[in-house]
């Protein structure tokens, strides 16, 4: 599963590193000079004492839906993931624990059981059964829900209840990621009879949502702020929220945001734009802190027929651009330039980590420019035209800055790359309708993965039917070991096989990766608790916030 990011939107997917140096538990401020090398950490100090109000601003924009069966963006997955929670659940390191659940057993490489936590509630008090349960893992494979969730129950032949407080998950064939699903909004639970009254309402303002998380609806004012309330039965006293109520605010413009997070008006926020950022490095208000991120920047090249159609000038324009300029002049160093469009902290924490690493360091290096080599490529090519044009939405100032430094690095080795901005709509519509992107040669893309595998993003460039292969790429030996891959119960065979499928499919350049940015976060002084890593986008993490 990943996502694909417009600047006001995730649609679909998650395109989404972390420095294996840097990486770090939980220590440190992150308060620092923009340009002062990074510590990477995947969570603030814990908070020490309760709150009121948990002001927090969405630069993001507004959800569309806050119903977790489609949640597939950033603004809405901030919200939802605080009401609702699934079977499992992730750390700040995406390490996966029981959490409805109180156990998870898989008698056979086909078969999950689910033996749920006693005595959970949902937020109006009412008990969660395991029909509730079945329910919602459910409506995932229902075509008429529309899940964003649906690709992780493509092996799913059965739920059942099997127990008076059980619930058994059947595959028809082994499925590596079905379990991490679990931990994601994939694994949420809603009550059944409230979803069914709320019908096509559900998610909305109107709807609302009922699950058992921490947080539960109390309003929602479209287009200006969407409010929590502590839900006082939460059936996990030992994660109760510190706060009593959380204000999301919806601030889109980057200045307004700077201002409203100097002036203390707004206690903090994920995923700063990059002038914010750089504007609070010293803020004497609060904090940025760094985190590891499955975050990643990349080009998409489109079907159409040009330059960029040909693998060899992709080739070239990749090797022109210098990534470790990009990272210091667009994220002030605030970025890992990549090699591959599988940052390294999706690679997990596991064991098989070393068998990624190992992979990716035998990936020829392309994060500084080798211009006389691009220009051999373009040279070689052939082609009577060398003018493309790669999108970006309107608005998004890392995005184009991004474009602007790429087309300096086009022009040095002979080709022609124009800018087209776009309205936010009609970028996102891009990503889905081959039609709307019919002018285009390039796509500017911001994403992530919701889990730490390469197998939750790679598929979508590299598989036959992927969402985001949009040059007809076709190799039956990597969408075999793609799928023997996801297919198998040892990570580190899974690991193995993956890395064979990249070495093939990396020099196609089915995407063309840039960086992959760091988490980004700010908190007020008077605060912490918060994860600083992505893995945020899985977790209550406004529960965990609360007074130094």
């Amino acid at each position: 599963m990943k996502t694909i990011c417009s600047p006001t939107r995730r649609s679909a997917v998650a395109v989404l590193v972390v420095s294996s140096v840097l990486l770090a538990g939980c220590a440190g401020s992150g308060g620092q000079h923009d340009t002062a090398p990074r510590t990477l950490q995947t969570m603030t100090p814990e908070a020490g004492g309760a709150i009121d109000t948990l002001r927090w601003a969405l630069p993001e924009g507004e959800p569309t839906s806050v119903d977790p069966a489609k949640v597939g963006d950033y603004s809405p997955a901030a919200v939802a993931t605080n009401v609702c929670e699934g079977l499992a659940a992730f750390d700040a390191d995406f390490n996966l624990r029981p959490n409805l659940a109180k156990t998870i057993t898989k008698p056979d490489p086909t078969t999950y059981v689910f033996d749920l936590q006693p005595n959970v509630r949902f937020s109006n008090g009412d008990p969660m059964t395991t029909d509730d349960v079945v329910y919602s893992l459910k409506r995932n494979m229902d075509p008429e829900v529309g899940s964003f969730w649906s690709s992780y129950y493509q092996s799913v032949s059965s739920i059942d209840v099997t127990g008076p407080n059980q619930v058994t998950v059947r595959l028809s064939r082994p499925d590596l990621l079905f379990e991490s699903a679990m931990a994601t909004l994939a694994g949420a639970v809603s009550q059944r009879k409230f979803v069914e009254q709320a019908g096509n309402r559900y998610g909305a303002p109107t709807g609302g949502v009922m699950c058992t998380g921490p947080f539960t609806m109390q309003s929602w004012k479209p287009g200006e702020s969407i409010t929590l309330k502590r839900n006082e039965t939460y059936w996990n006293r030992e994660h109760a929220a510190k706060a009593a109520t959380v204000d999301f605010r919806i601030v889109t413009e980057p200045s307004t945001l700077t201002s409203a997070l100097q002036a203390g008006e707004i206690d903090g926020a994920y995923e700063l734009p990059v002038s914010t950022r750089s504007a609070l490095a010293n803020s004497a208000t609060g904090s940025v802190y760094d985190g590891p991120s499955t975050q990643m920047i990349e080009l998409i090249p489109t079907e159409k027929a040009g330059p960029m159609s040909n693998v060899a000038v992709r080739t070239a324009l990749d090797l022109a651009i210098d990534k470790k300029a990009l990272s210091q002049s667009v994220y002030g160093g605030a970025a890992e330039p990549l090699k591959s469009f599988i940052p390294p902290f999706m690679w997990g924490s596991g064991p098989a980590r070393a068998i990624y690493q190992q992979a990716y360091d035998k990936l020829p290096d392309t994060t500084e420019a080798n211009i006389e080599e691009a220009k051999k490529l373009v040279d070689s090519a052939g082609l009577t035209d060398r003018a493309f044009t790669a999108a970006v939405g309107s608005g998004d100032e890392a995005g184009l800055r991004t474009l602007t430094f790429v087309q300096s690095a086009a022009k040095e080795i002979g080709l022609d790359m124009k800018i087209k901005q776009v309205q936010p709509t009609e970028n996102s519509e891009m990503f889905y309708d081959e039609s709307a992107r019919a002018a285009v040669d390039l796509l500017y893309a911001k994403g992530y993965a919701e889990m730490a595998s390469p197998l939750a993003y790679a598929p979508e460039f590299a598989g036959e039917g992927g969402l985001f292969n949009w040059t007809g790429y076709s190799d039956p030996k990597v969408q075999d070991l793609l799928q023997q891959a996801r297919q198998t119960d040892d990570p580190h065979k899974s690991a193995q096989l993956f890395t064979e499928a990249q070495a093939l499919f990396v020099p196609q350049r089915l995407a063309i990766p840039l960086v992959s940015p760091n988490e980004s976060l700010f908190l007020k002084n008077t605060i912490s608790g918060a994860p600083a890593s992505f893995a945020y986008i899985d977790m209550p993490w406004a529960a965990m916030i609360g007074a130094k």
